[in-house]
């Protein structure tokens, strides 16, 4: 049970040792928190249990208590905190009732998970009388303990009771209680429930409109009551009800835990949005500020896991597909764990009249691989279709909102409906969230949202989506992992500079400030890697290379692993009369080795050449920036377009960064860019250059390896 104290069972399970609602250390630190606490009524005293005798139900399962609202339908999310473990409750109101004592019940159920495993499932009964007060009537439990490996090892039931039964054999008969007074007075004491030596919790009203301030910032005047229990007299709790909703905080008084509710859902019917209101005039016209979907817009994620990292690849197709008789934007969604495609989908969206962006379905691709890496199967899971019952379920999948366009904190709605199958929903948390990224990127006003799906319960989900922009930052509840935006390219053609708009009367001086190449420099960088120790030594050549009539700066480029060479390139860069550094194309040389050392093969992949098809892949390769000389933070541009066979796009994601070495040299206001291939879609890299002295460092992500530059000669 979440909203009072359990304190018989709270050892029964050792999985749970720390936290469930009302039995273990549920919330503290009151002054983060935002709670103003009053010094008065902290302390227990003798109480009497509330008599039945001459109380009047007229109405019992209409629970309008503004402290404990009960109304069927309705699921509560929580986040337990305390000791470095997490658990996360669900509290749905059901529509079913019970009959206890002759009084028909409300029945809410309580699960409670922790690392994805239900540990506790309880059946509350609630009923409330003419004068407001509601009653707590017994409860169902069952506690589940599993294994190492997560195989439930036994189901027990501490703490069941029903009011007038012995459900436990203790030789007395529970009572019912008060767990909210209809008219709670600061001072005033109550018994919950009582039987004796099982359930004997205990409330007392310490005081009003007490201002409570969540962690994602919401702020509530509420009820302040102070929970106890004669059996376990180190277990005092503070709890706060906030109008409207119930319980928004617990505190244990002794210990550091912390209880926040989260938001609300109504799952089912009721939450699913009217489809048949909608008009589309231009459905693949996608410009919600919170969602924008603009064809050939790739959004790139980076995803931080314990043992390793996922790449999350979104891009905005110019193709789409009619779902229902609406023409609808295809996404293409990519997720590659360590470098391995796992998931491939293709979702659906269309925008209405009103500017809400309705998903109506995804194809999906899931593949698994075996522990070398080679793909054993793969399967459709998770794919759905409106109209359509394409899992053979017995219904059809209905669409719902990815985003409003009125946008209500409080509000919940499905973002599609297909029973079983895939019941997503997002509640409205706030409008004005700050977004921070670890690269230093800040976003104000963001909307926050919380999601869960009523089909997987035991996980909850922050997102934020910043204006303009879309999804910044996902934050799964009780995980450390989060899901940061890395960099938005625009890809393709459209994403290539026009190169017949530029002037070269100089083009082998290449003197741009963060790109500089002065004839005979040498560049040595090191980069310890997963093979061994590599060193790139760079060095600017006094010839050129005429490439589509422009006098090119010639560069050469050696790799050495463990001494060995490995890659010998010949790069080719111009300067334009702006100051604009343009990559004109490269010969390569591969070397390939035994395991002895010796050479066994040479390739020249890679190699590229504007204006020409040095590949024969049936296209002309077309130059692009290396680096611009006008830099805003957010643009993205091709260093080179050769479609299908070298296409790297860079973003720019900050000016002015400060870096520091390995070696503690440091290099003041560079440009970091985010460098990015399609062709590889997976890999992404950090570079940053430094003024008048050019590439200084670069990280590749999720993998920790960096580059770094060790002497310019």
């Amino acid at each position: 049970m979440t909203f009072e104290d359990k304190p018989t069972t709270c050892s029964t399970n050792p999985v749970r040792a720390t936290l469930t609602l009302g039995c273990i250390a549920l919330t503290a630190l009151l002054l983060s928190a935002g709670c103003h606490r009053s010094s008065s009524n902290n302390r227990a005293v003798p109480l009497t249990v509330p008599s039945m005798t001459g109380t009047t139900f007229s109405d019992p399962t209409r629970i309008d208590n503004p402290y404990f609202p009960l109304t069927p339908g309705t699921v509560n999310t929580y986040v337990a905190e305390s000791n470095g473990e997490t658990e996360l409750i669900i509290v749905e109101t059901l529509h079913s009732t019970r009959l206890v004592m002759g009084v028909t019940c409300v029945v809410v159920r309580d699960r409670v998970y922790q690392d994805g495993l239900l540990i506790e499932d309880t059946h509350d009964w609630y009923a409330q009388d003419d004068l407001g007060n509601v009653w707590y009537m017994g409860e169902e439990v069952d506690d589940y303990e599993y294994d190492d490996d997560g195989n439930v090892l036994a189901v027990t039931h501490g703490g069941a009771w029903e009011a007038g039964k012995d459900v436990a054999g203790v030789g007395a008969i529970a009572q019912p209680g008060h767990l909210m007074r209809g008219l709670p007075l600061p001072g005033a004491g109550y018994h919950q429930e009582f039987y004796a030596g099982q359930a004997e919790d205990t409330g007392l009203v310490v005081a009003l409109n007490v201002p409570v301030t969540l962690a994602d910032g919401t702020t509530y005047y509420c009820l302040e009551t102070r929970d106890a229990t004669r059996l376990d007299p180190g277990a005092d709790e503070f709890k706060y009800y906030a109008p409207g909703i119930g319980p928004v905080l617990e505190e244990k008084v002794s210990s550091n835990g912390r209880l926040e509710w989260k938001g609300s859902f109504r799952p089912g019917a009721v939450g699913v949005p009217d489809f048949s209101r909608a008009t589309f005039s231009n459905p693949t016209e996608i410009d919600n500020s919170f969602l924008p979907l603009e064809p050939g817009i790739t959004t790139n994620f980076l995803v931080e896991l314990a043992d390793g990292s996922e790449t999350i690849v979104v891009e905005v197709l110019d193709t789409q597909r009619a779902v229902l008789g609406i023409a609808c934007v295809e996404v293409r969604d990519r997720v590659f764990e360590d470098g391995v495609l796992i998931e491939d989908t293709l979702d659906w969206y269309a925008q209405d009249d009103d500017g809400n962006v309705w998903y109506m379905g995804e194809d999906v691709d899931n593949f698994h691989y075996d522990e070398d890496g080679n793909l054993v199967s793969t399967d459709h899971a998770g794919a759905w279709e409106s109209g359509l019952d394409v899992a053979g379920v017995g219904e059809l999948a209905e669409p719902g909102h990815l985003m409003r366009s009125t946008l209500l904190p409080g509000a919940s709605y499905h973002q599609e409906f297909y029973g079983g199958e895939a019941e997503d929903m997002a509640a409205i948390v706030s409008l004005t969230a700050r977004v921070e990224l670890d690269d230093g990127s800040v976003f104000e006003n963001c909307l926050q949202t919380l999601e869960w799906n009523p089909a997987d319960p035991g996980a909850l989900d922050h997102k934020f989506y910043a204006r303009g922009i879309g999804v910044v930052f996902e934050q799964p509840l009780g995980h450390a992992e989060r899901v940061e935006l890395k960099g938005i390219f625009r890809t393709g053609r459209m994403a290539v500079p026009d190169f017949s708009a530029a002037t070269f009367t100089n083009p082998s001086q290449i003197d741009n400030t963060f790109f500089s190449f002065p004839v005979g420099t040498v560049y040595n960088y090191t980069s310890e890697t997963e093979d061994g120790a590599e060193t790139i030594t760079i060095e600017v050549m006094t010839q050129t290379r005429t490439v589509m009539g422009i006098a090119c700066r010639a560069v050469r480029d050696q790799v050495h692993l463990e001494g060995v060479l490995i890659e010998d390139t010949e790069d080719w860069y111009a300067q334009d009369d702006d100051g604009n550094v343009w990559y004109m194309g490269e010969e390569v040389d591969n070397f390939e080795y035994d395991e002895n050392g010796n050479l066994v093969g040479m390739n020249n992949d890679g190699a590229w050449e504007s204006g020409l098809d040095v590949a024969g892949v049936g296209s002309i390769a077309e130059p692009g920036y290396v680096m611009k000389v006008a830099l805003r933070r957010g643009d993205s541009y091709h260093q080179e377009f050769y479609e299908g066979a070298a296409e790297d796009a860079a973003y720019i994601v900050a000016l002015g960064v400060d870096v520091e070495l390995a070696d503690g040299t440091t290099y003041a206001n560079c440009v970091q860019t985010l460098d990015w291939n399609p062709l590889d879609p997976h890999g992404l890299e950090y570079k940053y250059y430094a003024p008048g002295v050019g590439l200084v460092l670069e990280e590749v992500l999720g993998v920790g390896e960096t580059v770094e530059l060790a002497s310019v000669l």
